[in-house]
């Protein structure tokens, strides 16, 4: 099953945010999407960095509650459920994509699946690729029950919520 990430969030994981010197002036806000023309002004790294920034807290979360999901995990999904582990591929020139990763294998901080959603911008990699890495490189979890209500996905959750404040104040 490959996840379609709807289009706010899409952008969101491409890295796409940023400060800018409107949001510095209005403290009220915690991020703004970057249009086109600010997101094309900062180069991969910087982008990842202030993506990095802006998720901060939700991976927080996410990374203190990783280990009572990994027991969750290991002690076995119920029919329906599925667990994914949201992780960043990188390309050789720096773009990167958050992806939501099946599990399928997870033993101590190591992990395998497959990648579970479309691409839009890392082109080394295919969704349905299976991939390994380790809990290093887990930035957030989630569990998805078989009535489709999820636990975890603390980035996803905070994302949405920020573009939800961001169009409000259009």
């Amino acid at each position: 099953m490959l996840l379609r990430l709807p289009r706010y969030l899409f952008m969101f994981l491409l890295g796409a945010v940023g400060a800018t010197q409107a949001q510095q002036a209005r403290p009220d806000k915690s991020a703004i999407i970057a249009t086109p023309v600010e997101a094309s002004s900062v180069d991969a790294a910087q982008s990842m960095q202030l993506f990095d920034q802006l998720i901060a807290a939700p991976v927080r979360e996410a990374r203190r509650t990783l280990p009572q999901a990994q027991q969750r995990y290991q002690a076995g999904l119920q029919p329906g459920e599925t667990f994914y582990l949201t992780t960043r591929l990188v390309d050789p020139d720096g773009t990167f994509e958050q992806v939501f990763v099946r599990v399928q294998q997870w033993e101590g901080a190591y992990v395998q699946g497959t990648i579970a959603n479309a691409l839009e911008t890392v082109k080394s990699y295919a969704a349905g690729q299976e991939i390994e890495f380790t809990t290093n490189a887990v930035l957030d979890w989630t569990l998805v029950r078989a009535n489709g209500a999820e636990e975890g996905n603390f980035v996803g959750k905070f994302l949405a919520i920020q573009h939800h404040l961001d169009t409000l104040d259009r």
